[in-house]
């Protein structure tokens, strides 16, 4: 075998990533059987067997993650080659968008792990919510999204459970009160009726003190009233206070997130989105019940009036 297809590579880099041979082709924009066959050829070439076909999950073989190392390595120096001939700035720009509320998780770690080592290239960052960010993606504004799950999405599609927090300014007592006063995102946020679902389930009333469309609003909002909200861990500022159920607090689900990636099949794009799922892929054992997330269609059961 004189030459490895790029093609190839990449069905096999999307399984490996993914996890999946539906998912891998749905990234890539193909058939499943497309993906499948080009596995196939690469094994038949090879005599070996690169991925164990498991119930749920595809994982790679010793051989198989061999490969993949040298088809990324290979993916690398095709972008590198394609960035040196191609006097474009658009070829350099990945452009990138997550709700605000999780810039400071992944955004750092864009800027301080992935950048240093990608210097040909640079991120455009959109922040918004997951709605109006798959309305960018449909739309080809954007070329990576990191977005809440819907109900449209296939399960295996979640790359990380968020972990979500009650929490409140240092000197604030909130969940003293008899009607918990909120600060929340506005009607956008698609994470917001599971929150509010999972007050109504514990029977706890309470009423909407303030909405923001920006996680700073939130932080503003908390920081000045007795007010009480719901932050992704890494959204929540240092020296707040973390609540739970010692706090009359129910427990949190986790919230499920998404990595969508243009079927463009930039280089550059697949090089973030890879990047993402390394560095941030996290499984988590959901609450009882809460294995896959549709969110409530409808309305709230026990609100307090509203004061």
């Amino acid at each position: 075998m004189r030459h490895l297809d790029s093609d190839a590579l990449a069905a096999l880099v999307a399984v490996a990533d993914f996890g999946s041979f539906t998912a891998a082709a749905e990234h890539l924009g193909k058939t499943q059987a497309a993906v499948s066959m080009s596995v196939a050829r690469l094994e038949e070439r090879l005599g070996k067997r690169l991925f164990e076909r498991g119930h749920r999950k595809v994982t790679a073989t010793i051989t198989g993650e061999c490969l993949v190392s040298y088809a990324r390595r290979i993916q690398s120096i095709e972008a590198e080659a394609l960035a040196a001939v191609a006097d474009r700035v658009t070829d350099s720009r990945v452009r990138l968008g997550m709700p605000d509320d999780f810039v400071c998780s992944f955004g750092e770690a864009l800027l301080h792990r992935f950048s240093p080592q990608n210097r040909a290239l640079y991120i455009d960052l959109a922040c918004d919510f997951s709605r109006k960010l798959r309305m960018m993606m449909d739309s080809g504004e954007l070329d990576v999204a990191i977005v809440t799950q819907n109900a449209d999405d296939p399960p295996d599609a979640v790359f990380r459970y968020e972990r979500q927090v009650w929490c409140t300014g240092p000197n604030g007592y909130p969940e003293r009160e008899d009607v918990l006063r909120l600060a929340m995102f506005s009607d956008d946020c698609s994470a917001r009726p599971r929150v509010l679902a999972t007050l109504d389930r514990a029977n706890r009333p309470w009423r909407l003190a303030h909405t923001s469309s920006h996680v700073s609003g939130i932080q503003l909002a908390v920081a000045s009233g007795n007010m009480l909200t719901v932050l992704p861990e890494s959204a929540v500022p240092a020296g707040w206070r973390w609540l739970g159920e010692a706090d009359g607090l129910p427990p949190l689900p986790a919230l499920p997130l998404v990595l969508l990636v243009s079927r463009s099949e930039r280089l550059a794009a697949r090089r973030v989105a890879a990047f993402l799922r390394r560095e941030f892929a996290r499984p988590y054992e959901p609450a009882s019940g809460e294995e896959n997330w549709i969110p409530p269609a409808g309305p709230r059961a026990t609100v307090a009036a509203e004061g």
